[in-house]
């Protein structure tokens, strides 16, 4: 799978044509039942999650008119029962790079410890740390038990 195809999803509606016509080039998406106004179209298949909710994040009420493409989650082999993610990845990362790997290609702009928040870039052991790269972000998400990449998120910027 392209990477650029997942991209042009970015803020479009998860009624869209856009949207339609990539899944139904993708019959692997699934779309489940929303919650709260957030809404995921998974693919273990293809290791790649979609979520959409409105620009205000997630809500109560009717909000499928308000549900455009936020994130995409590119997964690791086994991660929550996903096949790995075979597209590339912004940044040249990869799920064989060591967080070294990904820190000498490119400077995070933050790291973080959940239960902490936001921590020094040295921090050990980290939850995630997350990149600029233009109208997105991307993070990269480490097992507590390994330090390997689990999944990465990308997620655009809002305007």
């Amino acid at each position: 799978m392209d990477t650029s195809e997942l991209f042009e999803l970015f803020g479009k509606n998860i009624d869209s044509e856009v949207v339609n016509q990539f899944l139904d080039k993708y019959p692997s998406f699934k779309v489940d039942k929303p919650d709260c106004g957030s809404q995921y179209v998974e693919s273990k298949e293809e290791g790649a999650d979609l979520l959409f909710e409105p620009d205000d994040g997630s809500q109560g009420g009717r909000t499928k008119h308000l549900r455009d493409c936020q994130s995409i989650f590119l997964y690791s082999q086994g991660k929550d029962d996903h096949e790995q993610f075979n597209g590339d990845i912004p940044l040249g990362f990869d799920f064989s790079d060591s967080r070294e790997t990904l820190l000498e290609k490119s400077t995070p702009e933050r790291t973080w410890k959940i239960g902490q928040g936001e921590v020094p870039l040295e921090f050990p052991n980290p939850s995630h740390d997350r990149w600029d790269i233009g109208n997105a972000m991307i993070s990269a998400h480490y097992s507590n038990k390994t330090g390997g990449i689990m999944y990465f998120i990308v997620s655009r910027k809002k305007a």
